[in-house]
Formats: C-alpha cells, structure tokens, sequence
C-alpha cells in the first residue's frame, strides 16, 4: 500500500473514530477516541477480501448441502440392479438425507447457539464427507439407507447454520445480498450433478479396490464430497462469528475477531485496527448459559413479538420446499416420460404420465422375463444443466435486485409466478412449453435464499442459528411432504396435484402482508437485554 493511501485510510478511521464519538453518551465514551460500539466497530472493518472468503465458503457449503441432498436421485437408477432397489427403496432412498436433516435440525439449531456456528459446522462437515464416502461401499440397500440418513444427519449441522454465520460477518447493508449470492451456489449443483453424472455414470468400466468392486455410481458419490472437503479446509481457517462471540462470551473475544477482518480487508496488521475496546450497554452480550438458559431462550421465539415472525417463515418455507424440492425429485422421472412419448397429438404432460401409468399396469398383467436391466436416459442430463443454469441465473439477478427492489417485494413477486406457472404447466398442450413451466415453477426454490434474508435480520444472536435451522427444518419436511402427494397423485389425479400446489404457493405470498417492522421487533428485543 502507498504511504499517500495509507495516510488517507487513517485519516478517514480518524473522521470515523470522531464522528461516532460524538454520536455516544459522554459518559459511553469517557474520553477515548478508541472506544466503539459493536455495530460502529464493525462498520469500521469495511469490506474486502475476508468478507469474500467468508461468502466462498458458506457458497461452497450450500453446494455441498444441496448435493448430497438431491444426488442420490441420479444414483438410484444405475444401482437398481446391484443393490436390487424396488420403487419402495428408491423413494426411501432419495428422502434419506431429508429424513436424517430434519431429525436433526432442532438439536444442530440448539448447539450452534450454544458452542458458535464454525465449532459446529466444521467437524460435521468433514464427519458427514467421510459417511458419504462410505455409503458409497454400500453392498444392500439397508446399509446404503443407513448411512445417507447419518450422512443427512451431519449435512444438517451446516445446512442452516450457515446462513447464521453468513449474515453475521456482513454489514446490515450488505448481508442480504451477501446471503442471495452465496445461495447461487444451490443452484451450481444443479449443474455440476448432472455434468458430473453424465460424464461418469454411463461408463461400463469397474475396477477392484482392496477386492471391493468399484463401479460408476460408486465413483460419482465420491465426486459430490469435494465441494464440503474444501469448504471444511477454509473454514479451519475462518474464525467464530463476531456477533456469537459478542453475545456468548463478551466484547473481549469478538474484539480479535473484528481486527482480524480489518487486516485482511486493508491488508494491514491486526495492530493498525484503531478499535481498542468495544463498548456494550448494562445488559449486552449477556446469555443465560447451559440447557435451561437454551430453553429459557427459546421460549422467546413462542412469544411476542417473535411467535408471527416464527409461523410467517415457517409457513412460507414450506410452501418454497413443498414445490421447489418436492418437484424437483419428480421431474427427472416427467421428463423422462414426455421424451418417451411417441404420440403425434399435443397433448399435456398430465395426459402423457396417465398414458405411462396405464402402459405400465398392463405391463403387471403379463409374465416378467429376462434378467434385470437398469439404463440411465442421457437425454435427461443436458436438460437437467440446462436447469441449473436458469436458476444461477435467477439466484445472480437476486443479488442484483433484493437490494433495490426490496426482499418482500422480489420474494412475492418470484412466488406468486412460480404459482401460476405451476398450475398452467398441467394445462398447456404442449411438451416443450410445459417443461420451460416446469423449470419456472421449480426457480421457487431461489425465493429460500430471500427468505433467510428476511428473516435472520428479526431474531437475536442467541436465537438465530436455531431460528434458522427449524425453519429449514420445516422447508424440508415440506419438501417430503410435497413429493409424496406428487408420488400418490400424478398418475390418477394429475391437473389436480399441480393446482394445489400453484393456489398454495401463489396465496402464501399473502402471509408477507404481516410481516413485522424489523426495526421494532428488534427494539422490543433488545429492550429485553438480547442483542443482534
């Protein structure tokens, strides 16, 4: 850095040192020009280099979260014949790690308030590689069910509580679109899975390892962990979130933290940061600590003026999962069947599913021959990417826009399209317009990273992990929820299902209407001795 840049830095930390100065108590400040208030502190580690680090990885992490949420659905039709999988086993499998995520979510939320979101998410990170690796040894399908349940289980610990830490060390300005373009990183797996399983899936190559036969799918499970493996390595250096530090331990842990951002953000030494003390208020960074204190706390969320912000987010999270994921797992199998149809009429897609379903119950009438036979359609890849790339695009024009259209606004805008799309996808007779509605209706799942906007900014620091995590929570039990109605509707009840589906998620955008000021409910918190 230049001694002429270097002379105007400090000169500018100097109208900054002064200017909060003089907006404190005289007796906050007691004649030090050193002393700040958190946020004030804060503000003065700028941004740079550290904060895009942070965003990388928590971007890295919802990549590894979303991959091995969803990858299995590209594995369950190449080990059919292996691991002899029934239609039964398939959907077990695939909800596997939804199943081991929500179990779980409550107890991560708990502890990521508890011990801080880095000394949670890491070793989970690296544990969950590990189980997933090992799941890919899996000789039947008990054990692979088992072990992607205990792999949810630890993909869990991060899937919330990432978005706790994002917003954390970012700006109040900054954090929403900082969580909207670490959340395009979901949208990468729906691109990097399909490549990644249109590469190594149909090969017919197998090797030996230690005796064990290694075949394709086995080796595309591996292929998913890199992103959390390296994710996990960057986070080893990370430190714990300022703002946990603040409220869990005090204003003298959270100080070295803010000085550490500092340095790297103005690549100068921790000693340059002007910050010597970070002033609180009598009742500031204070927890009640231990179990009780964690349920004491949590009392709060069932409670005005936090039990509307609870049940609006959590309703509204559903509805994102019931359609976004609960979709998603069913398009490969719409998509495989619209490719397949052989009919020369337009027709809808409601129309082409009842055709295969009736095929197929006709097929059950006649004797089974030949030995098992399982074929990955490559068709279903490319469209797949295509996907993918549809919703980076939206999740990079989110970052563009949640800042100056406004989050409420951009998410009830995104939700009530993806409704309507949803119901007129049934209707259209005709296969290539239906599936672009398709892909509309499942860009619904960009409006989850909106939402955590909204909502992280409403509850305290000593809530916010486990606000998230059941939020998530409650999104992916709406994601389960959502495709099993699909799996016991679509072959009978077909227009039906997809109107449901479009007038819920189109309506719950009425549930915004009563959302609360966040600023008031941040000053009835903070009233309480709870602080953000």
């Amino acid at each position: 850095m230049s001694q002429n840049s270097l002379e105007r830095t400090e000169n500018e930390e100097k109208t900054f040192l002064n200017r909060n100065r003089d907006t404190h108590d005289d007796e906050e400040c007691s004649g030090n020009n050193n002393e700040l208030a958190f946020e004030d502190a804060f503000e003065l580690t700028g941004q740079g280099k550290f904060n895009y680090v942070v965003l990388l990885t928590c971007g890295l992490i919802m990549l590894n979260v979303s991959m091995e949420s969803v990858g299995m659905s590209y594995v369950i039709t190449a080990a059919e014949c292996e691991l002899e999988l029934t239609s039964e086993h398939k959907g077990l499998i695939t909800a596997a790690a939804f199943i081991g995520i929500i179990s779980t979510s409550f107890l991560w939320g708990y502890l990521g308030d508890r011990f801080g979101r880095r000394a949670v998410m890491l070793p989970s990170m690296l544990a969950s590689a590990v189980l997933s690796i090992t799941s890919s040894f899996s000789i039947n399908v008990w054990m692979l069910l088992i072990l992607r349940i205990l792999t949810g289980c630890l993909v869990s610990a991060s899937s919330a509580t990432v978005y706790a830490y994002l917003g954390e060390l970012h700006i109040k300005s900054r954090r929403a679109s900082a969580i909207a373009w670490a959340s395009a990183f979901i949208s990468f797996s729906f691109i990097i899975l399909p490549a990644l399983a249109w590469i190594i899936i149909p090969g017919k190559w197998s090797w030996s390892l230690f005796g064990f036969p290694i075949v394709p799918w086995r080796v595309f499970i591996w292929s998913w962990c890199v992103p959390g493996i390296i994710a996990a390595c960057i986070l080893a250096w990370l430190p714990e979130s300022a703002r946990y530090l603040l409220s869990a331990k005090g204003p003298d842990k959270a100080l070295p933290v803010l000085a550490r951002m500092y340095a790297c953000n103005k690549g100068m030494g921790v000693d340059n940061y002007p910050v010597e003390r970070i002033i609180t208020s009598s009742t500031e960074a204070k927890q009640s600590s231990g179990f009780v204190g964690a349920v004491k706390n949590l009392t709060l969320m069932f409670q005005a003026p936090l039990l509307r912000c609870v049940l609006i987010s959590n309703t509204s999270m559903f509805a994102v999962f019931m359609l976004s994921s609960g979709l998603y797992m069913w398009v490969p199998d719409i998509l495989n069947s619209v490719m397949s149809d052989t009919s020369a009429e337009d027709i809808t897609i409601c129309q082409i599913i009842h055709n295969k379903f009736q095929a197929a119950m006709n097929e059950t009438l006649e004797e089974e021959t030949g030995p098992c036979h399982s074929e990955v359609s490559v068709k279903v890849f490319p469209i797949s990417m295509g996907m993918g790339v549809v919703f980076a695009v939206t999740y990079m024009a989110i970052g563009l826009l949640i800042s100056r259209i406004g989050r409420k606004t951009l998410y009830c805008s995104i939700m009530f399209v993806c409704g309507l799309a949803t119901i007129s996808a049934a209707f259209v007779p005709q296969a290539a317009g239906a599936t672009a509605l398709l892909i509309l209706a499942l860009c619904s799942g960009c409006a989850a990273s909106i939402l955590a906007a909204i909502a992280v900014d409403v509850f305290p620091t000593c809530l916010r992990a486990m606000a998230m995590c059941v939020m998530y929570m409650v999104g992916r039990t709406g994601a389960a929820v959502g495709s099993n109605i699909l799996g016991a509707t679509l072959d009978r009840h077909c227009q039906l299902a997809f109107t449901t589906f479009g007038v819920f998620i189109s309506g719950s955008v009425i549930l915004m209407v009563f959302w609360p000021k966040p600023e008031k409910v941040r000053d009835e918190m903070e009233q309480r001795g709870l602080s953000y």
